[in-house]
């Protein structure tokens, strides 16, 4: 019997997948949603709290993402040796009350801590939900399972950009917090009563081993080329999600636009170029891969490489319907990359050592794309205010925001060196 024989005689999905995957989707829902909060109400707590744009850099990135990459591991680990449900049930309560806690801030190291804690808590969704997903849906499907859980968590940061913006003018920035934040403690408590664990390693030849000590997990995914060159690859691509952060500080700053104006327009360009993009780059995937099964490597480095210019023209142009436009379409074709991205790293790690290895990918994406890439542009801004490269603000963010645009650009290269290492295992990639 060939390989494809073998895949061919298995079920299509497992009992109850479709269900269990939009119950995952609904918690990537309010993660992103969760998550996207920050960037929206960035210049209100600026203004209010006084800090700088390095200042708000961190809090924005390395305060959410230092956590959540430190934390991610644990959850990985965790995810693979215990029940996937309840870890992120506990994550959802954890991070939508800290959520909340944002609102009660007064200082910066009482925003810090909250915004860490909602690190922590988001920590315990993407490896878990991902672990599932592989457990729910054979190889074939995964990309598109993993779009369609990344996309529905991409409506999620539509409806915080264009809601919170529409509350925020009336209810102030840190009412807003608490209305986003305390509708996941109801949901965590649903969770655990019709989401159910489904038997690991289904779909994979010979189940699921059982999940190695920490060390041996360790040795055997930094030893293989094919994961080192995504913990590169993997993070780079997501850099221009991290500088989203810094897209309504733009817009307010550059077009003059106000906030509620930014979350009708802008949020809505965003937020539907990501969905649009997402569910489009599941659908395609799922075709490309039934051709060649390079496509889910191929896909995301042609995203990369073909988003990254229509970005940098969105910070160029002066007209602020163009810059709309172009927003709307480099986050829809990035988005056209994002499913299959994350769902490489689960063809070159098993059953045994899956959401271990999510970890370590959820690790690298969060100090590189969600903490370094928003903290590296606000650095970037206060120099080139504070030495005369820019005569303003807004130019100076301008200037940060296309200088880090650079590792998405070059993300490609990455994802092929992968290719070809993986392939040197499985010749049929």
């Amino acid at each position: 019997m060939t390989a494809s024989d073998g895949i061919a005689t298995r079920p299509t999905i497992a009992q109850g997948a479709g269900l269990a995957l939009a119950l995952l989707g609904l918690i990537n829902l309010f993660n992103y949603m969760d998550r996207v909060l920050f960037s929206v109400l960035l210049e209100p707590i600026k203004a209010e709290l006084g800090f700088s744009d390095a200042r708000m850099g961190l809090l924005g990135g390395f305060a959410f993402a230092l956590f959540y990459a430190v934390f991610g591991l644990a959850m990985g680990r965790l995810a693979d040796r215990t029940n996937r449900v309840r870890v992120i049930a506990v994550s959802l309560a954890l991070w939508s009350l800290a959520t909340a806690a944002c609102g009660l801030a007064r200082s910066f190291i009482g925003l810090f801590a909250a915004r860490m804690t909602v690190g922590v808590g988001e920590a315990g969704c993407v490896p878990s939900a991902h672990s599932l997903i592989g457990d729910l849906f054979p190889p074939e499907r995964r990309a598109w399972a993993v779009s369609v859980f990344t996309g529905i968590g991409s409506l999620g940061s539509m409806i915080g950009l264009v809601v919170a913006a529409a509350l925020v003018a009336e209810h102030g920035w840190r009412m807003v917090f608490f209305y986003f934040g305390l509708p996941g403690l109801a949901l965590a408590l649903i969770i655990p009563l019709v989401l159910r664990e489904p038997p690991r390693g289904r779909f994979d030849q010979g189940g699921s081993a059982r999940p190695p000590a920490l060390r041996q997990a360790l040795v055997e995914l930094l030893g293989s080329a094919a994961v080192v060159h995504l913990l590169i690859a993997i993070p780079f691509f997501y850099v221009t999600v991290g500088l989203a952060t810094w897209i309504p500080a733009f817009f307010q700053r550059v077009h003059g636009v106000g906030i509620a104006e930014f979350g009708r327009s802008g949020g809505l360009a965003l937020g539907l170029g990501v969905l649009i993009g997402t569910f489009a780059g599941g659908w395609l995937a799922n075709r490309l891969i039934r051709r060649a099964r390079s496509w889910e490597f191929r896909l995301p480095a042609l995203a990369g490489l073909v988003s990254a210019p229509l970005f940098a023209a969105t910070f160029l142009v002066g007209d602020t319907g163009l810059a709309y436009g172009l927003l709307f379409l480099a986050f829809l074709v990035s988005g056209l990359g994002m499913g299959p991205s994350m769902s490489c790293m689960q063809v070159v790690a098993g059953p045994h050592i899956r959401a271990t290895a999510i970890a370590f990918m959820v690790f690298a994406t969060s100090i590189i794309s969600y903490g370094g890439a928003p903290a590296l542009v606000g650095l970037i801004s206060d120099l080139a205010l504070a030495h005369g490269l820019a005569t303003d603000a807004g130019a100076s963010l301008r200037l940060a925001l296309i200088v880090t645009l650079l590792p998405p650009l070059i993300s490609g290269l990455f994802f092929q060196a992968a290719l070809n290492r993986r392939r040197r295992i499985d010749p049929e990639l």
